[in-house]
Parts: structure tokens; C-alpha cells; sequence
């Protein structure tokens, strides 16, 4: 029973609104400054589709409802209310909606089909935004960037037609949740050429048309149901079976559909399959203590899930279940769930443990299709349903771990792109991150297990691709309830602004780490230095009088305050802060615990900064050696480490030596985020550039030729990385050729790459893009701050 759709991401960024209700007039918020972007048009194939209106589902069944659909959707011409089909999880909804409108695009007469079809997720606002946006820019040559304005210009084209021109539409919002949340969005009701279908599991009655009462399958229709797919199944059977099976299973078309996947993949009669049905209802209340519900799902999916999780690789499809049932039902992209992090998940949980290739975990899934548990959609995305998640959520061999929790945040990271902006797959990224922000299991929501020990990157990842998107109105209540979630996490029942100073740690460009007050970038306020001092000086009185001078949260209230002391360009103090940091760590927390490796590896970038670099050297040295006990030798800090001691070995005259460390470096990236993670492209940039400056320079145009092409093939020929490592390979190429026209002995030694003062070897002065150059030192706080 999938939903097929996508969701979106856009949100309100300039408080744009399109209306107050669903008859309102044409929105007043669309793009009206100096642009006619309403009647600029695109030269139109009709008929266009947005949206993926989702498969017919095996043995579907035409329903009693399916008559008066029929009726009052068909005819353009005539004025036709919005049809609202409301009803309880799995009782067919979405099917009923995407059998009509597959119906109405099929019609045997033209002038019947609709001429735009969108199907939208409408379980948030943004998932109608996206798509109303995504049908403007198939309908509009010229489309404002900002997803609400692109669905304002859609909407009025709704309202008004250019030219008009009375062109049919069918519109379907599947799973509305929440009507207030897009009471501006509706399109016009009664109109000759348009018609809507909208799925629901809430009464909309006080916000729109009154809607059909979506029920189980009838007598007849659960018995045509079964028939079907044991036939096709091979199965002998008999209408007396039949009766008390469908009765046992509500006539619930997922129960169903669920029931009779198992019977086939175990060839098991009716008879057979109900007495297991009822052996395992009766020990229900065991397998979901915390769930008091009578749906025959609860049962069908646990025998199900049982069958699935014994194909090959035996063992894994349970625990792939557990992660999809975290995510968004309607889209989780299949690049996480095939991620290394997800892998090496999945694999801890086979005998021998190992890490599960790609094609292992698309076997599982495949088992979990087969027993529908899950559907797959193209452009591969996982779709599951509701009750299906809500099951999987509540079981007590399923419900949610801080592992997995982990795990699935790992895996977003992992395959998050650099420069999502507003692509379908960061779109989808953010969506099912705001999903895993809302999943609880028992009181206590999974969300608060990714501080734990540190925050982790994907809740700034969430929050902060929504620069690129312009998305403000969202990013500020995301910040919201991030800064919330903190505060209650350090101290229960406290009031956020009291501990937390609304101050968060994440990574910055390159992976180094800022510190900064979310909530004011958002709201228009610039976060000065001295401003976030005195926040992080409150926060430690406070602090010190509820918590005392060593709880953890205190001491990173300190790290805070010495990490604001080097940002204003007080090294001295900021070094005294950290050593004086250092020694509290060492004795409360031990010291080989990461937030005091963290800490020794700052303290180093200071005495670095500070023009020490032989000390900076010696300390990362004893530093990297003791992450690489402690930590393992690809933990984030201890590549950061790695990374800052080629740096500074570099820096220090030994250009050798830091392609030495780099070497190192890039073969435990590539092992461990894979030679196309950004990551991985970065070092390698660097490599070639210390490379260049040890006088290897045919070896470094050699490592940037691969590297531009592997740049072009991952992020684009247009990449910003892309650029700096052309530019550099190019500044290489020319110092070649120019030293092949010298004799050898007339090269100066040092005369053999780009250098720090932008002069080229022919004596020559090219301009050299900073970017270009190695990247400086990382701060180390990923597990800290």
C-alpha cells in the first residue's frame, strides 16, 4: 500500500501568504516586483505530470466508493466539488485515489484526461509546496527561486489561467495531516475544468468539503481479494476458508495484502495461515507491551517480517525494517539505507559480523517488497506505510535503539551532498531528518540519543542547508527546537534559555568546526564575538550555581569560552584557557576520553597560531598517537589530527613530511568515507599541492589531472573544488613547461610549485585564488562541543 510520492522542503522564507482558506481569492503573495512571471510560459508538452502516483497495488479491487468517484470526477465541463476520502491507516485510501486518477488519465476520451496531474505528499506543507513549485517550472519559462513564491505562481495559474486558457487539472494531496498547515494552498472548488482528490485519516469537516468514509474492504470485495492472489499463488482454497480469514483480518486491505505475500512465499492454505494468525494474536500483548491496539496488522506484519528476515542474507531484513520505520513512510531515499554507515550496521548483525555489501542489502529490501512491507519507487525511494512503521516502531524486537538511531543519522550524513541546495535528494535528506526528529519511542524521543555524546553533524546538517534554500521562516523554528532539546537534555524541566545560551557546535567549511547562535543568523541579528562571550560567561555562572564546576556541560561551556578567546585573536588566552581546561578533563573524565583528546588537539592549533609550531608538531605527534589508541585510527578527530600535523610539517619547512602524513591520510578516507566523498577529493587536493612544493611537481599535475577528473564526475565541471583544482593544475602545467625550457641546473630549488605569495617559478606573477591552496589547520571538536 504505498503513497509513491515525494516529499518537499520549501517553507515560507518572506512570509508570503497565499490565501486564508480553501475558497479564497488568487493569492496575494506571488511575484508581482518588476517580473511578469505569470505569463511568461514555456512552450508546454501537454499533458505534464508531477508527482509519482503510485502503483496499482497486486489483486486490487474496485471498491462501492469507486461508483460515485467515477461520477463526480469524470465530465470536465462541469463544476465539481473537491472529493475528501477520510478513513482509518491501511483501509486503502491512497489506492482508491490512485486508482482514479490513473482512471482519469486513461480516459478513452481526450478531451477527458486531465492536462496536469499532480500528486503531492501532504502529510507537511512542504511536501504540496514542492510540488506546486515543481508544476511551475514545467508550466512557467521564468519561475521565482523560493519554493512558495514558485507555488503561489501555480496556484494563481489555478485561479486564473493565462490567456484563459481553460486547461483540465487534477490535483491529489495524499495523507493530509494537518488541514490549518495548508489552508492557504487549496485549489479553487466547483470549477468546470478542475478537480481534486484529497486522502486523510482526520475529519476536515470544519475545514472543507465533507468527505467519503473510507471503510475496509466489504464482504465481497475481501473475498475477490483473496481469491485472486491465491490462485495466482497456486493455492487451493475454498469460500468457507476464505470467509473467517478475511473476518479475522478486519477486511483491512494492507492486513491483507500482508497475509497473503506469506501464504505465498510458504505455500500455507487459509486454514493453515489463520490458526498460525491466531496463535500469534493470542501472544501479542508480549511482542507489543506498549501498544494497545487490536489491528490484525500488529500480527500479519510480525509473521511477515519473520519470513522476510529468514531469506538471504538471513537475518538482516528485521533490522533494515527497524531503520526504514525511523524515516520519512512516503520517501526514503535508497542511498542511505545501502550507505557504508547503514552497512556496517546491519552487518554487526549477522554471524560472522561484517560489513554487508550494496547488493546484500538491496536482497533484503527485495525480501521486505516481496512480503509488502515496503514498496520501491522510482527514482529510488522506499515507501512504507504508516501502520506498517507505527507496527515496527512498537515491537519489542524492532522499536528504536540509540545504535540504530545513530546508525541512520550516519548514514544521512554519509550521503548528504556538499551542495544540495534544493535537489531531490537534500530535500528528501531534510525530510527524513525532520522525521527522525519527531520519532519517540516510549517517552523519550530518539532525537535527544544524537547528543549524547556529542552533537551529532546531521542535526546541523539539517539546519544548515537551509541557507542554500533560503528557507528562513523554517530554519529559525528548527534552531527552536534544536535549542530546546538541549536544554532539556541538560537539565529536565529547566527552561532552554537558562543553561543553553542557545549556542550550538558544528562543522563548518572544510569540516572545521564554529561556534555560533543559530537563532540569531536566522532572525537577522549578527552574532558578534563579544556578544557570544558574554552569552557563553552567563550560561557559565549559571552553570556553575545548578550544575557545578565538573558536569560535562560546563566544562564545554569553558571549551566554548577559550574556542571565542582564539576567534577574537586572544591566542595567549585562549591557550591558557585550554590548558587550564585540559587539567580539570584530564582529572574528571580521564584522559583518554575524546572531549580531552579534543581538547589537547585545540590547545595545539592555538600554540600554532600562535607562531609555535615545533611545539604545535611535538604535541600532535603524542596527540595522533594516543586517538589512534583510544579513538581508532579513523575516528574524525584523528584524520583531523592527521591532517593538521601535514599541515603544519609543512608550514615548519618539511613539505616531504606532509605528504608523508597526506598519503596516510587519503588511504584511510578512501577506506573509510570512500574515494568520492568530499572528504577524501579534499585531501588529495592538498596532497598534490605539498607534492608540488617538495619538488615532485610531474607527480603532482599527475595526482591533479585525476583529481579534476574525478572532481568533474562527482560535483561537477563547475564545482567551486572543481575550479581551484583546475586553476592549480594549470599553474603546474605552465611552471612545467617553462622550467623544460631551462637546464636543469638553472632551476632554484624551491622553484617548483605554487607558492604562498602567489609568485610562479618563470618569475612570472599569476593570481592565485586562496582557495586554491592547502586547507589550513581543523579545529577538533566533531565529539565535543
Amino acid at each position: 500500500m504505498s503513497s509513491g510520492h515525494e516529499h518537499g522542503n520549501g517553507t515560507n522564507a518572506e512570509d508570503h501568504h497565499l490565501g486564508t482558506c480553501p475558497d479564497h481569492p488568487v493569492p496575494t503573495g506571488t511575484p508581482t516586483s518588476g517580473t511578469d512571471f505569470h505569463t511568461s510560459r514555456n512552450p508546454v508538452n501537454w499533458p505534464i505530470s508531477v508527482g509519482l502516483v503510485p502503483e496499482p497495488a497486486d489483486h486490487h479491487r474496485r471498491r462501492a466508493l469507486s461508483d460515485t468517484l467515477d461520477t463526480t470526477l469524470g465530465g470536465f465541463g462541469s463544476p465539481a466539488p473537491h472529493q475528501v476520502l477520510a478513513g482509518a491507516s491501511g483501509v486503502g485510501k491512497t489506492q482508491l485515489a490512485a486508482h482514479h486518477a490513473r482512471a482519469l488519465s486513461g480516459h478513452p476520451v481526450p478531451s477527458q484526461r486531465p492536462e496536469v496531474l499532480l500528486w503531492a505528499d501532504a502529510a507537511t506543507r512542504d511536501g504540496v509546496v514542492f510540488a506546486y513549485a515543481q508544476a511551475a517550472r514545467q508550466l512557467f519559462a521564468r519561475v521565482p527561486d523560493d519554493p512558495e513564491l514558485a507555488a503561489g505562481q501555480f496556484l494563481s495559474w489555478l485561479h486564473e489561467p493565462v490567456d484563459g486558457e481553460e486547461r483540465r487539472w487534477l490535483v491529489v494531496w495524499d495523507d493530509l495531516t494537518d488541514p490549518t498547515e495548508v489552508a492557504d494552498l487549496w485549489p479553487p472548488p466547483e470549477r468546470a475544468h478542475g478537480r481534486m482528490i484529497v486522502t486523510t485519516r482526520h475529519d476536515l469537516s470544519p475545514h472543507g468539503p465533507l468527505p467519503h468514509d473510507v471503510r475496509g474492504f466489504s464482504d465481497t470485495e475481501a473475498h475477490g481479494f483473496l481469491r485472486s492472489a491465491l490462485v495466482e499463488a497456486g493455492i487451493a482454497h475454498t469460500d468457507d476458508e476464505l470467509r473467517p480469514l478475511a473476518a479475522a483480518l478486519d477486511h483491512l486491505p494492507l492486513a491483507l495484502s500482508q497475509a497473503t505475500a506469506h501464504m505465498a512465499d510458504l505455500q500455507l492454505s487459509p486454514a493453515a495461515y489463520l490458526a498460525l494468525f491466531h496463535r500469534r494474536a493470542a501472544e501479542r500483548r508480549a511482542s507489543f507491551p506498549h501498544w494497545d491496539t487490536d489491528s490484525p496488522v500488529a500480527v500479519t506484519w510480525e509473521l511477515a517480517l519473520e519470513r522476510a528476515d529468514s531469506h538471504r542474507p538471513e537475518g538482516v531484513a528485521r533490522p533494515l525494517m527497524g531503520l526504514i520505520a525511523l524515516l520519512d513512510s512516503a520517501a526514503t531515499p535508497e542511498q542511505v539505507v545501502v550507505s557504508r554507515p547503514i552497512r556496517t550496521y546491519l552487518g554487526r548483525r549477522t554471524f560472522p559480523a561484517r560489513t554487508l555489501t550494496r547488493h546484500e542489502v538491496r536482497l533484503a529490501l527485495a525480501s521486505l517488497e516481496r512480503l509488502n512491507l515496503v514498496t520501491r519507487d522510482t527514482p529510488l525511494v522506499i515507501v512504507a506505510h504508516l501502520l506498517t512503521q507505527r507496527a515496527t516502531l512498537e515491537h519489542t524486537r524492532t522499536r528504536p535503539t540509540r545504535e540504530a538511531v545513530r546508525a541512520i543519522a550516519d548514514g544521512l550524513v554519509d550521503v548528504w551532498p556538499d551542495t544540495a541546495r534544493d535537489s531531490a535528494l537534500g530535500r528528501r535528506l531534510r525530510s527524513n531528518t525532520a522525521v527522525l526528529r519527531e520519532r519517540t519511542t516510549g517517552r523519550v524521543r530518539v532525537w535527544s540519543w544524537l547528543w549524547e555524546e556529542g552533537i551529532h553533524p546531521v542535526l546541523f546538517r539539517a539546519g544548515s542547508g537551509l541557507d542554500t534554500s533560503r528557507q528562513v521562516e523554517w530554519a529559525v523554528t528548527y534552531w527552536e527546537v534544536l535549542t530546546e532539546a538541549v536544554a532539556h537534555t541538560l537539565e529536565p524541566g529547566g527552561h532552554p534559555a537558562e543553561h543553553t545560551g542557545h549556542f550550538f557546535r558544528h562543522g563548518g567549511q572544510g569540516g572545521a568546526p564554529v561556534i555560533t547562535d543559530p537563532l540569531a543568523y536566522w532572525t537577522g541579528a549578527t552574532a558578534d564575538l563579544s556578544q557570544a562571550q558574554r552569552a557563553f560567561e552567563d550560561l557559565h555562572e549559571r552553570q556553575l550555581r545548578v550544575l557545578g564546576p565538573d558536569h560535562l556541560d560546563t566544562l564545554r561551556t569553558r571549551h566554548g569560552l577559550a574556542y571565542l578567546r582564539a576567534q577574537a585573536g586572544d591566542t595567549a588566552g585562549a591557550i591558557t584557557r585550554y590548558r587550564r581546561l585540559l587539567e580539570d578533563l584530564t582529572r574528571v573524565v580521564g584522559a583518554d576520553r575524546v572531549e580531552t583528546l579534543s581538547t589537547r588537539g585545540n590547545l595545539a592549533v592555538c600554540q600554532a597560531e600562535s607562531g609555535d609550531l615545533d611545539t604545535a608538531v611535538h604535541a600532535s605527534r603524542a596527540l595522533l598517537a594516543d586517538q589512534r589508541d583510544h579513538l581508532g585510527p579513523d575516528h574524525p578527530n584523528t584524520l583531523s589530527t592527521l591532517h593538521n600535523l601535514a599541515h603544519w610539517r609543512g608550514v615548519a619547512g618539511d613539505p616531504e613530511g606532509a605528504v608523508d602524513e597526506l598519503r596516510e591520510l587519503v588511504a584511510v578516507q578512501e577506506e573509510v568515507l570512500g574515494p568520492d566523498h568530499p572528504g577524501t577529493l579534499t585531501s588529495r587536493h592538498n596532497l598534490a599541492c605539498w607534492q608540488a612544493r617538495a619538488h615532485d611537481a610531474d607527480g603532482a599535475v599527475s595526482a591533479l589531472e585525476a583529481l579534476v577528473a574525478d572532481r568533474s564526475r562527482v560535483q561537477g565541471h563547475e564545482h567551486p573544488d572543481t575550479l581551484s583544482s583546475q586553476r592549480q593544475l594549470e599553474r603546474l602545467r605552465r611552471e612545467r613547461r617553462t622550467r623544460a625550457r631551462r637546464h636543469p641546473s638553472d632551476r632554484d630549488p624551491d622553484d617548483s610549485g605554487a607558492r604562498e605569495d602567489g609568485t610562479n617559478g618563470n618569475g612570472g606573477n599569476h593570481e592565485v585564488d586562496p582557495n586554491d591552496e592547502p586547507t589550513g589547520p581543523q579545529a577538533l571538536n566533531q565529539s565535543w562541543i
